[in-house]
């Protein structure tokens, strides 16, 4: 234990990333947009990350700036998308799918790099397609209304897996904390570039809604930056990213628990078959999230 104690991060930032989409489900039920939300995170990443740009001395080559640029605008799109996703469904659906990024990280790699796909990932890329059929089956059944969700929670995770491919090739020459510095406030280009268009509904928030979607943007900013100085500080992705995939059992075991007490949350009424087929779901990504890693090694 005392060479893993480090593990207790991506485990801690599992359950607060939980929370936290619990939270925005609350907030959007009692009126806050999608939008609200979406900006309330972009600034808060700014403020969290923007001091990153001060931890690394030396000049930058201003004419590579527009590589934080474009992870920025990926980093833009994959939340954008995570919030449509929670809008769209179940927080008990949305979590478990995100966890496809890690093994879409995979298969970026490998399609970047031009190395043939192994027996791991490959099985890896299996158990994450039946997953994903086991989790969203019921939604997908429904049609678009209802399957928008796990549209939404692929997009993110492809926008969310370049990214991790992206600053592994890149973020060498301008120091991690710089580049991370940069691309967040490429993001704050991009929000301000939309605000006259989103800035009337994001300064009105419905009062009800403000503690619940204020509480849920510092706790999803918290656990990113902990997440992002967990993976630099201690350089083990493997079981970070691991312990990390809990996130959906988290958010099972949440709703199911606790939902409706401590965060109005009504999708435990789903009943126990829908519940069990999201987490038979949720457990094959989290499989095919530890074969690809493992894999790796």
């Amino acid at each position: 234990m005392s060479e893993a104690w480090h593990l207790l991060v991506p485990l801690f930032s599992a359950g607060v990333y939980a929370v936290a989409a619990l939270l925005f489900k609350q907030a959007y039920g009692r009126g806050a947009g999608m939008m609200e939300a979406f900006y309330w995170m972009n600034f808060a990443g700014i403020l969290a990350f923007g001091p990153l740009f001060l931890t690394v001395s030396g000049e930058m080559d201003w004419a590579q700036a527009w590589k934080p640029g474009v992870v920025g605008g990926m980093i833009f799109l994959g939340t954008w998308t995570t919030f449509a996703a929670i809008r769209a469904g179940d927080v008990s659906l949305v979590t478990p799918l995100m966890g496809t990024k890690v093994v879409l990280t995979a298969l970026l790699a490998v399609a970047l790099a031009g190395t043939p796909l192994g027996a791991g990932l490959g099985a890896a890329a299996v158990l994450t397609t039946v997953g994903i059929l086991v989790l969203g089956w019921r939604d997908l059944r429904g049609g678009w209304g209802k399957g928008a969700a796990v549209g939404w929670c692929l997009v993110s995770s492809l926008a969310f897996a370049a990214t991790d491919v992206l600053v592994g090739h890149w973020a060498a020459g301008f120091g991690r904390g710089r580049f991370l510095g940069c691309a967040f406030c490429g993001i704050g280009l991009f929000s301000v570039a939309a605000a006259p268009w989103q800035a009337p509904g994001v300064l009105r928030v419905p009062r009800a809604a403000r503690p619940y979607l204020g509480w849920a943007t510092g706790l999803m900013t918290g656990q990113t930056l902990a997440m992002a100085l967990c993976n630099a500080h201690f350089n083990d992705p493997t079981r970070v990213n691991i312990v990390y995939g809990t996130r959906g059992l988290w958010s099972i075991g949440l709703v199911w628990f606790v939902g409706r007490r401590w965060f109005g949350n009504e999708e435990r009424v789903a009943g126990g078959g829908a519940m069990g087929q999201r987490l038979a779901g949720s457990l094959l990504i989290l499989s095919a999230v530890v074969t690809a890693l493992l894999g790796k090694r």
